[in-house]
């Protein structure tokens, strides 16, 4: 045995260094990590849920061979907070830049950005060696917002491009990221982030075949009105009408038969990769950014309450095959999506960087009695002002409605384009024993879960915008943070160490 531990030791002298952006001692072994986040994608109408319509066969199937978080809430209701909190891992309030009292008109472009110190989900893995990509198909999801660290490649959206209407969004996504991944060496570690939209995008144009897929449902037979504004709250707006004088049963199944032709789109995705051998070592993510309503909150065909029919979204992982985890797992803890990157990083044993607000569900799944991770999860922004907070039974809103849009959107909510007054609204939906979506019933008597998740989310958001002060750091602001605050902000964990920026 003596002998050939020296020629061993011998031949590791002589080995050639890693390679850059390798950490010695680590073998790659073609890992894949593939987050699917997909816009307007509610997590009451799949059937993992037990939804009645088979939407979603390819996404429980995936479900099946992983776990299922079944209280996932979004961070926000919003397009770029939705996808700037799952690539951070960090409440998105804090890629909302602070501006000067007299920008208040100024373009989104101005109003985000993800602050450089922010930690990065596609930075930290390509600092442990992976190949990183993006791939979106919406004009929001840009460089200019900050999205584009840590890609090496990163395919946003280009006017102008001519696609086959069947096959834009997730197929053409699909083979954009099945050709990338067929590029790398086979032995490569990889990341692939896919934003799709087509589920939004796809809603006002009828087709014959997905439009009809499902029946409507008779007791679902209202005819919304359509308004002219683009954004409104008891009509459809017009941008997403598609003519006619069409119900909302029917608004609902031309959205789930929408749904089922994604699900076939993933389905050709997972075929290839499986196919082509790559299934089984890589860890797949569908999460919903947020979800859209159909007048359960007051909007149609639109995103943006603080309601559970835009917050409560789907989040399935599938683990790799060498994970010692059961399939099947329902993991039953209120979860955030800002724990989506941390929880990927830890299932690939990659260290969570500091100022990360998100927890890792990793610890939780597969013990007989989890602790839970979280007492509360938290939600803002969309159109209305205030804040959502949800635990394990409840979810609750303090806002003020109809208070971040124009004279139009304010009048359908009020009735007049100048109330005299905008009362705050509090409503507590019971999710244990309510079974219906949205907000515009009758609110559950719990004063005490009421000032107790009042009470939380009012904490929470006042810590987030200090945070948000610390990283972006205006200029135009004369007084810094005091040491005392900085200190209490590096105890919380929720900005990293200044030493790093």
């Amino acid at each position: 045995m003596r002998p050939c531990l020296w020629l061993w030791l011998a031949l590791a002298a002589c080995a050639p260094p890693p390679a850059d952006g390798e950490r010695p001692g680590r073998s790659h072994g073609g890992r894949g990590v593939l987050l699917i986040a997909v816009d307007a994608l509610r997590a009451d109408h799949l059937g993992l849920a037990g939804y009645d319509r088979a939407t979603t066969p390819v996404i429980d199937d995936l479900a099946d061979q992983g776990v299922t978080f079944t209280q996932t809430f979004t961070a926000s209701p919003e397009l770029i907070a939705s996808h700037a909190g799952l690539l951070t891992g960090c409440d998105p309030v804090i890629a909302r830049q602070p501006l000067p009292q007299d920008a208040r008109f100024l373009s989104l472009g101005r109003r985000w950005r993800i602050p450089e110190p922010a930690p990065s989900l596609a930075a930290e893995f390509l600092a442990a060696g992976y190949a990183t990509l993006a791939l979106s198909d919406h004009p929001w999801f840009a460089r200019s917002y900050g999205f584009g660290r840590g890609f090496e490649r990163f395919d946003d959206f280009r006017g102008g491009q001519i696609f086959d209407n069947q096959d834009f969004g997730a197929g053409e996504l699909g083979r954009a990221v099945v050709d990338w991944i067929r590029s790398l060496p086979r032995d490569r570690d990889w990341f692939a982030y896919l934003h799709i939209n087509d589920l939004e995008r796809v809603l006002p144009h009828a087709e014959d075949h997905w439009d009809t897929y499902f029946r409507p449902r008779p007791e679902l037979g209202d005819v919304p009105p359509v308004a002219d504004g683009t954004r409104t709250f008891h009509a459809v707006p017009r941008r997403m009408w598609s003519g006619g004088h069409r119900t909302v049963g029917e608004y609902e199944a031309s959205y789930d038969g929408f749904l089922r032709r994604l699900d076939a789109k993933l389905g050709r995705l997972v075929g290839v990769l499986e196919r082509t051998g790559h299934f089984e070592e890589t860890t797949i993510c569908l999460v919903g950014t947020y979800g859209i309503g159909f007048g359960e909150a007051g909007l149609y065909l639109d995103t943006g309450s603080l309601a559970d029919v835009d917050l409560a979204v789907p989040w399935v992982l599938k683990l790799p095959a060498s994970s010692r985890l059961p399939r099947g797992l329902r993991y039953h803890g209120v979860a955030s999506t800002i724990d989506v990157a941390p929880t990927l990083l830890e299932v690939h044993g990659i260290e969570l960087p500091h100022g990360t607000h998100g927890r890792s569900h990793l610890p939780a799944l597969g013990a007989e009695a989890p602790a839970p991770v979280h007492d509360y999860v938290y939600s803002m922004g969309g159109l209305h002002e205030g804040f959502a907070v949800h635990d394990a039974r409840y979810s609750y809103q303090s806002v003020i409605p109809a208070s971040r849009g124009n004279a139009d959107l304010v009048a359908s909510w009020y009735g007049t384009p100048d109330p005299e007054r905008r009362p705050r609204r509090r409503f507590l939906r019971d999710r244990q024993n309510d079974p219906d979506p949205g907000d515009l019933g009758r609110s559950a008597v719990d004063p005490e879960a009421a000032a107790r998740l009042h009470a939380a989310g009012d904490d929470w958001f006042t810590w987030m915008g200090r945070a948000r002060f610390a990283l972006h750091d205006p200029p135009w602001v004369e007084e810094d943070l005091s040491a005392e605050m900085e200190a209490e902000l590096l105890e919380r964990g929720l900005v990293p160490p200044k030493g790093s920026w």
